[in-house]
This record gives C-alpha cells, sequence and structure tokens, in this order.
C-alpha cells in the first residue's frame, strides 16, 4: 500500500509539472528536460513512470476526461429543473477549463482506433473508454430532461450528446477569447454572451 502511494505520489508530481509546462510552452517546445528539471527529478526517474512525453499528455487526458464524466454523472444525478441543473454543469465545466486551460483542446484530440487495439497502448484504451462512459452520463443528463418534459421526446439523444458538448465546449472557448471584443462591441461580459449562447441551445431542444 505505501508503495503505490509512493507511485501516485511521484506520478501526480510529474504529471503536475509537465501541465504547467505545457499550458506555458506549448506541447511540441516542452522538453522532457524541462518536465524532469520543473518536477524535481532525474529524467531518468521521469522515464520509470512515463515513456514518453506524448505519454505524460495521454495521463493528462485521462484526468481531464475522469473529470468531465464525473461532472457529467453529477448532471444526470442531480436535482432540480433541467434548465437549473444545465446551467450548473456548465459552470463547472468553467470551472475545469480555468484551472485547467488544456482542458477542452486535449480531450477532443483524434484517438487512432487502431492504436486503440494495441496492447502497449492501455493508456489511449483508457481514454477511450471514458470518453463512452462520460457519453453515457450525458445520454442519462438528456432522458432526465426527456423524462420531465423539457427536452421534446423526439430528439436523437447521441446526437444530442455530442451536440451538446461541442456547444458548450465553443461557447466556453469563444467567450474567453474574445472576452474584450464582446464588452467593447456589444457591451456584454463574456459570462453574458455564454448564458445567452447556451440558453439558444436549450431552446433547440425544447419541448
Amino acid at each position: 500500500m505505501a508503495r503505490k502511494k509512493l507511485v501516485e505520489f511521484n506520478m501526480n508530481n510529474i504529471l503536475e509539472a509537465a501541465e504547467e509546462l505545457f499550458e506555458q510552452k506549448g506541447f511540441d517546445r516542452t522538453s522532457m528536460d524541462e518536465i524532469s528539471e520543473k518536477a524535481e527529478y532525474s529524467k531518468s526517474t521521469v522515464y520509470v513512470y512515463f515513456k514518453s512525453k506524448e505519454d505524460l499528455r495521454n495521463h493528462l487526458i485521462c484526468k481531464y476526461m475522469e473529470i468531465l464524466r464525473d461532472e457529467a454523472r453529477r448532471a444526470a444525478e442531480s436535482k432540480g429543473d433541467f434548465p437549473k441543473r444545465f446551467f450548473d454543469f456548465c459552470n463547472r465545466i468553467k470551472v475545469q477549463y480555468d484551472a485547467h486551460p488544456l482542458f477542452f483542446t486535449e480531450t477532443q484530440q483524434k484517438i487512432s482506433v487502431k492504436a486503440l487495439n494495441d496492447p502497449k497502448n492501455a493508456t489511449l484504451k483508457k481514454i477511450y473508454e471514458l470518453g463512452e462512459e462520460t457519453n453515457e452520463a450525458v445520454a442519462d443528463f438528456i432522458r432526465s430532461g426527456i423524462d420531465e418534459g423539457y427536452i421534446r421526446k423526439d430528439i436523437d439523444v447521441y446526437t444530442a450528446v455530442f451536440s451538446m458538448w461541442s456547444s458548450i465546449a465553443a461557447a466556453i472557448e469563444f467567450s474567453r477569447a474574445k472576452a474584450d471584443y464582446l464588452k467593447m462591441r456589444f457591451g456584454i461580459s463574456s459570462e453574458n454572451y455564454r448564458k445567452r449562447a447556451l440558453s439558444l441551445l436549450l431552446e433547440g431542444v425544447k419541448a
């Protein structure tokens, strides 16, 4: 047990250092030497836990996907009317995006189907499985809206799943990137814009 905790402690330290450097410099411009220096481990020690820089990134994606899945499950299981639960879900995702700027870009990376069947790529398989679990949680969330009578019954649930996720991601990223423009041109805050954009999404599925 103590050994397992030590491994987790070391891996988390290295992942935190890698995440910070990836956010500051970008993935391509960050070296394993810099990661080991930032984490205060020798490079050989870093390679004990992670076989490559790509492996580090994939582990970070797993972390983000676990967060996304858990938030989606909370939304599906929460109480209250659907619009309130929807905006609560969006706000929690926004909090994670602010805490982890790589959140959206990394969780939307293309995954090679061929690589999923490679036993050496267990982390990629986990990312895929977490994605499927997240899709099911969001599907349950949408079904709860149908049961409530807020979302129309004829909607294709899984199309709605991907539309919802991509729309939430786009609204959050756009409002962050265009905050100054939105304020100058339209006199609205990025938060106000997000709420309007996401309200349009709800209108599109409303019964």
